[in-house]
């Protein structure tokens, strides 16, 4: 990864519409090179295109955060099968007294403590599980933080290889009609 990378997927994490075209000029290259680099960022899977929503806009009344202690040597054995719950958004392995975090949306109280009790639960080496209830969200979003290591200012120029013209390997993000008038 280089820094014209870094700059890519800080300007997409600002916003995830950021035409190509603008993040080419910000950059001081041309437009097919910003798309043939995403192309690659999101083939090798280091960029994810993701649409965040608010549960409470979907009528999910009861989304939750439920951490999940398990027997030793069982973290992944459980974790394939909890990814397979479609009220889960989120999971991650985590040190300390928890050993999963998932996140979840649910239609309704009942319907949390059915997934909860009956279905993880019923999980082959769950031990126990804490469940936090969201009430609110302040902020949605999966951005890594710049301080990190991403990215330069956008404002500066980088000195690259433009690369050919064209599309790489004919694809086409989706299209942000706001810089084609």
């Amino acid at each position: 990864m280089d820094e014209l990378d870094r700059i890519i997927i800080q300007a997409l994490q600002e916003d995830g519409r950021t035409p190509f075209t603008q993040i080419a000029e910000r950059a001081g290259v041309s437009q097919t090179t910003i798309r043939s680099r995403f192309r690659r960022l999101f083939d090798e899977g280091i960029v994810r295109i993701a649409g965040v929503v608010d549960p409470y806009a979907l009528d999910f009344r009861a989304p939750a955060i439920v951490g999940v202690s398990v027997e030793p040597g069982s973290v992944d054995q459980v974790a394939r099968k909890i990814i397979e719950f479609p009220e889960v958004s989120y999971l991650v392995v985590t040190l300390g007294n928890l050993d999963l975090i998932i996140e979840v949306f649910c239609r309704d109280l009942p319907h949390l403590s059915d997934l909860i009790t009956q279905q993880i639960h019923s999980i082959p080496g769950v031990r126990s599980t804490q469940t936090l209830m969201i009430t609110r969200s302040y902020k949605l979003g999966y951005r890594v933080p710049s301080t990190l290591g991403l990215g330069a200012d956008l404002g500066d120029e980088l000195d690259l290889d433009d690369g050919a013209e064209g599309k790489a390997d004919g694809f086409e993000p989706s299209v942000d009609r706001r810089d084609q008038a």
